[in-house]
């Protein structure tokens, strides 16, 4: 008897415990589905005649999102006319091109597992974010490198951005157009984190012109979005840092934030501060060569996943509406 006690005591802890680490954006989403097509621009357009490019052509102006069109014009530098289908022919024609294309070639085995990844990143983000629209489409069209774009209901993405490192028409790019720190990060496992990204900074959040703290904050709540689409995801997949990058940021947390602190930049609205702590490149300026990048993305994203840890029965949407101070304020480092 007392031997069977002693066994539902620890199967009473072990529940109880388990459910005190209970991760809160690991929702049901079995109720929860979503239609999106994935439309492979490329694949029409690569060996496709200049009749076959016309019909193609107006065939998704009649049924792709406007989006479609806006790339179009964008990559080609030209106006809508009757003779754009001359321009698109000769773009997906040009050797340039046509190399890209067929290196892109090799992600289309993948492109599958990816877009289910996408599916559920989506179902995960429609139950957190009720509101939210899905997009309804997801249109892959080469961008020449460009970031994704997204309009109410869909998005674009080109994935001669996702090109396997060392890839002979990567070598063949002047390091002056493609940096090596951009040629590293193409990674096919990115696609839907990038996609989510790009969709929940377009529908959720508002651009500001601010302080670096509110924008470091802000960032930090985009990188918490990203967590909720991908609540099994590791952290350096979230934050898109290399392992290495990530144990630098967390072992290096205070030193960031004291830096911040001293050289009294968090309370300043400076564009050059900002584009140091928040945007992709190399290293962030100012701190010793070791340091990566968006290193104020990291400390908003630590910002707003400890303040939700304590705070636990707050919603994500009522998160997306918290002042920033508030948040800042609550910071600790450990």
């Amino acid at each position: 008897m007392k031997k069977r006690k002693t066994f539902l005591l620890i199967l009473f802890l072990s529940g109880f415990f388990a459910s005190c680490d209970t991760n809160p954006l690991l929702v049901d989403i079995t109720e929860k589905q979503v239609a999106i097509n994935y439309i492979n621009v490329d694949d029409a357009f690569a060996n496709a005649t200049l009749a076959e490019t016309e019909k193609m052509h107006h065939h998704f102006i009649d049924s792709l999102d406007p989006l479609y069109l806006f790339e179009i014009q964008q990559n080609l530098r030209a106006p809508k006319s009757d003779t754009l289908h001359k321009a698109i022919h000769r773009f997906y024609h040009a050797e340039y091109i046509r190399a890209l294309e067929e290196a892109k070639s090799s992600l289309h085995p993948h492109l599958s597992l990816l877009e289910n990844r996408v599916n559920k990143a989506f179902r995960y983000l429609s139950v957190h974010f009720k509101k939210m629209p899905i997009p309804g489409q997801i249109i892959y069209m080469n961008k020449l490198f460009s970031n994704i774009h997204c309009s109410d209901s869909a998005a674009s993405i080109g994935l001669e951005s996702y090109i396997p490192q060392g890839h002979d028409v990567l070598n063949k790019i002047p390091k002056s157009q493609l940096y090596e720190w951009q040629r590293e990060r193409m990674d096919k496992a990115y696609i839907p984190r990038d996609i989510a990204m790009n969709w929940i900074q377009v529908h959720l959040f508002k651009e500001i012109d601010k302080k670096l703290a509110e924008h470091i904050v802000q960032a930090g709540k985009i990188l918490y979005a990203i967590n909720a689409a991908f609540p099994k995801a590791e952290q350096e997949y979230i934050v898109r840092y290399s392992e290495d990058d990530l144990t630098w940021a967390l072992n290096h947390e205070q030193m960031v934030w004291d830096y911040l602190v001293k050289e009294q930049l968090l309370f300043k609205n400076n564009r050059r501060d900002k584009a140091n702590f928040l945007n992709a490149g190399p290293k962030t300026v100012g701190l010793p060569e070791e340091a990566p990048d968006r290193l104020g993305q990291f400390l908003g994203y630590r910002m707003v996943k400890k303040y939700m840890h304590q705070n636990k029965a707050l919603s994500l949407p009522e998160l997306l509406q918290l002042d920033y101070n508030e948040i800042l304020q609550k910071y600790e480092i450990e």
